[in-house]
């Protein structure tokens, strides 16, 4: 395995009270332990001036993403600032520091304890392969795939032609766009692919062309993205989503079903249809096989994991703050990756424990065992939704040697920019990345 560290400078800074922001350093240059040493933190809060202030209080709380409460102060600033709060784990996994004040909002800061032995919340299901082979031939038998390619000739430019894509799966369509460039002669083209991030906006919505390589984007929703998003009112169909959702099932989309079967949770048919899609783009004659890539961001890092070990058309590809990883990490006492399919469906022990049966097989950390291209992963140390612990238990599993994590420090659900332009260009040229360790 190879870990990607190296550091740009020791301290983080977030905002607090509305002039005034934290600076966190841990004792560690690389914010790393080994199990059982301790973790020692120093915290200043500091106005808008770089000046340590003088008055309120801060609660400062240790805990393992989870459960775990490893210990807690509240601080007179009056009286202490800078201040230490010190702690540790004796299992590997992350330490979180969360700071509080009564003006203030929670924020959040992280340290791993040997996070490359961190394991899943639970072992593959036995049958997992024979149950993906047998989704997979069964949707091919009974659902033809009808490929709908629509140009969109107001988003055509000389570089590239653009497209509306969208393919038959159980119950419904998977909907996309997709552009090719223009220019004949750079074919056969690479292929970018992604998935959207979950939510609602822009990012679920639109994409924009390549003049140098076949792009093609997918949303997980049942209706059709449109870039006019807001004009159309399309929110309204996604709000409408998660409301019957809400009512068939007491939770929003991403873990509405679970409980019922594998086959009724909600991004079975999805996974199944952007699968196929991925068959269709692959066999365009356009296409170079040998540069077919994948990025994607939380929830679109989380199907990266399930197309990559899904699918081996894929030559390359990095995930951003993953999600729907260590889908059952709860039952190691730490906090599960989004979206917490278990927590969601816990209204009645027996729901709960049909939610248990089912929600393996779709853990992108048993996916992650079946990768076989070269992986790059982006992981935040501050980030409360898809919580470091689950993004490492789905990374040490790949079992391929070409891959690489990239450490996030004090980064939360918001990819850096730097992460984004620095994985990007491995995705695209194989070039690693020039800082390896990224500080906010």
């Amino acid at each position: 395995m190879r870990k990607l560290i190296c550091a740009l400078c020791l301290s983080v800074l977030v905002p607090v009270f509305a002039r005034t922001t934290f600076r966190i350093e841990a004792d560690h240059a690389d914010y790393l332990y080994r199990c059982g040493e301790t973790a020692t933190f120093t915290v200043t809060a500091v106005d808008s001036n770089g000046v340590p202030v003088k008055a309120g209080s801060v609660t400062a709380s240790l805990d393992n993403f989870g459960p775990k409460k490893v210990a807690e102060r509240t601080v007179d600033l009056a009286q202490g600032n800078p201040f230490r709060v010190a702690g540790t784990l004796d299992e590997p996994g992350f330490l979180r520091l969360n700071l509080a004040g009564a003006d203030c909002a929670n924020r959040v800061f992280g340290v791993g304890y040997e996070p490359e032995r961190i394991e899943k919340g639970s072992p593959s299901p036995d049958d997992f392969d024979a149950f993906w082979a047998a989704a997979k031939a069964k949707l091919a038998r009974e659902v033809p795939l009808d490929a709908q390619v629509v140009r969109v000739p107001e988003r055509c430019t000389k570089d590239f032609e653009y497209f509306r894509i969208s393919f038959a799966t159980f119950g419904r369509r998977v909907y996309g766009y997709m552009s090719v460039p223009t220019d004949r002669s750079l074919a056969p083209y690479p292929v970018d692919f992604q998935v959207a991030a979950a939510g609602f906006g822009g990012w679920t919505n639109d994409m924009g062309g390549k003049k140098d390589a076949i792009n093609v984007f997918f949303a997980v929703y049942p209706f059709e993205p449109h870039w006019d998003w807001r004009q159309l009112g399309l929110k309204a169909k996604y709000d409408a989503l998660n409301a019957e959702t809400q009512r068939r099932y007491g939770t929003g989309y991403a873990t509405s079903g679970i409980a019922e079967s594998r086959e009724a949770y909600f991004f079975y048919p999805v996974v199944l249809g952007i699968d196929r899609a991925v068959d269709w783009v692959a066999a365009r004659p356009d296409v170079d096989r040998a540069r077919f890539r994948y990025q994607g961001t939380s929830q679109g890092g989380g199907f990266g994991f399930y197309l990559t070990g899904l699918n081996h058309a894929f030559t390359r590809a990095a995930f951003f703050v993953p999600a729907i990883t260590d889908t059952m990490g709860c039952l190691k006492g730490r906090q599960s990756g989004w979206p917490q399919i278990l927590e969601h469906n816990g209204q009645t022990p027996e729901r709960r424990a049909a939610a248990a049966r089912h929600a393996p097989y779709f853990d992108g950390a048993n996916f992650a065992a079946r990768i076989r291209c070269p992986v790059r992963v982006a992981v935040g140390f501050a980030d409360t939704t898809c919580a470091p612990c689950a993004v490492y238990a789905a990374y040490n599993a790949i079992p391929v040697k070409d891959k690489g994590i990239v450490h996030g420090i004090g980064m939360g659900h918001g990819c850096f920019g730097s992460i984004y332009g620095e994985l990007g260009a491995w995705t695209a040229s194989g070039r690693e990345p020039a800082v390896r360790q990224f500080f906010k």
